[in-house]
């Protein structure tokens, strides 16, 4: 009997010794968030590299909602969204003045955008009805964060434009200095076409 024993123990001593040493599960590291353009199902630790671009980029129709001075300006409502480096992609702005491209930076469900435009040419009467002058040189600044919504077909946001002029001009006839500034809030709901 004792060597029945002595053979059991032995069983079960191995046998604990087998389990115990049960190999851990392998770390990988990766995207981990299913929204993003690199997602990896595979990876169990997040590696912070996750990229939300090909979600926003495409041409978007809406409407521009400007409550001032660019009501005439903005009076389409299209921007397209192409793809730049990494998380940043192009917003080119349909205007009256002309397409204004700015540079965004994207993360999981907004652009974010706070870029200056230089040394735009601007002609008075596409900014004022009924204005004259001659063409001048001004700088623009766009600031705005654009939401997009879980089925990535609409984009939605408050654009901040200002316009400051660089040289002064008489606009039917007034005077207006260098460094007049021009500034309006436009809500913009888009959607993808």
């Amino acid at each position: 009997m004792k060597p029945v024993f002595n053979y059991l123990i032995c069983i079960l001593f191995l046998g604990t010794l087998f389990i115990s040493c049960k190999k851990d599960p392998e770390t990988v590291t990766g995207c981990t968030d299913p929204l993003a353009d690199n997602f990896n199902p595979d990876a169990t630790v997040s590696d912070t590299t996750c990229l939300f671009v090909k979600r926003f980029l495409g041409e978007y129709t809406g409407d521009f909602k400007c409550k001032g001075a660019f009501a005439s300006v903005f009076t389409m409502a299209d921007l397209s969204i192409t793809e730049l480096l990494k998380n940043e992609v192009i917003i080119t702005i349909k205007s009256s003045i002309g397409p204004l491209p700015v540079m965004g930076k994207t993360a999981k469900n907004e652009v974010t955008v706070d870029a200056t435009l230089q040394n735009l040419t601007i002609n008075p009467g596409d900014i004022i009805a009924g204005a004259s002058g001659d063409p001048i040189k001004a700088d623009g600044k766009v600031k705005t964060v654009l939401s997009i919504s879980s089925d990535n077909k609409t984009l939605t946001g408050n654009l901040n434009i200002t316009l400051i002029t660089k040289e002064p001009t008489i606009i039917s006839g007034f005077p207006i200095p260098a460094g007049f500034t021009l500034m309006d809030d436009c809500g913009f709901t888009g959607v993808k076409k």
